[in-house]
């Protein structure tokens, strides 16, 4: 078979590879921090937890220490502070995951856009490689058909040798 010629968008087509593969390594960047942020929230969230059970126990651990031993008002006071102080605690660090609940959905809201120039440079891409398809199809179809032709004009010219031997 002859030699394909150059295609005439190839440049494009290269560029649009390009920025195609640019986007898809975007996106996953983006995907990464949108999950490294998600894990950073689930982390904090558990910590809550944490701090909530143990304020918990604290106030239970106080409780039964009321209940078998005689405390003074003043360590009853300073209990009461305690758990207060851990109430505060918890209110601040929720505070924090409310900051980071808007970083996710910062993150996320990047990533979709991320997402979005990705499709549209795939969809770009594709379209440009259908095109080079459908004209790679055409070129070798045209090259069949004069390397038809010019068997039969060899077939016609031998036919013809013969005959005039």
């Amino acid at each position: 078979m002859a030699k394909l010629p150059e295609y005439k968008l190839q440049t494009l087509f290269n560029m649009r590879e390009r920025t195609k593969k640019e986007k898809e390594d975007a996106y996953a960047q983006e995907q990464k921090k949108v999950a490294a942020e998600e894990g950073k929230l689930k982390t904090m969230q558990e910590t809550l937890e944490k701090m909530k059970t143990t304020r918990d126990e604290k106030r239970m651990e106080y409780a039964n220490a009321m209940q078998k031993e005689m405390l003074t008002i003043e360590k009853i006071a300073v209990n009461n502070r305690h758990l207060d102080m851990l109430v505060q605690k918890e209110a601040a660090y929720e505070i924090e995951i409310n900051k980071q609940l808007s970083v996710v959905e910062q993150v996320k809201k990047i990533a979709k856009e991320a997402l979005e120039k990705m499709l549209t440079a795939t969809q770009e891409f594709k379209a440009l490689e259908k095109h080079r398809e459908q004209w790679l199809k055409e070129v070798k179809k045209e090259i069949e058909k004069k390397e038809d032709e010019a068997v039969d004009e060899i077939s016609q010219a031998q036919y013809f040798s013969r005959m005039k031997e």
